[in-house]
């Protein structure tokens, strides 16, 4: 069994999980979400998919 923990919530909506293993999920408010390595990878995905909400 993993634990999931939130790292960060958004005021569009979005979300990144730490899954584990160094692996994050990065949700829109859609709940359309990708799974990336690295802390700094999930931001750069949040960054990039909140510009697209623009």
């Amino acid at each position: 069994m993993s634990f999931i923990s939130r790292i960060c919530a958004t005021s569009k909506g979005s979300t990144i999980d730490a899954v584990g293993n160094g692996r994050y999920r990065v949700c829109n408010k859609q709940s359309q979400c990708s799974e990336v390595t690295g802390l700094w990878q999930a931001y750069e995905a949040l960054r990039m998919q909140e510009q697209r909400i623009n």
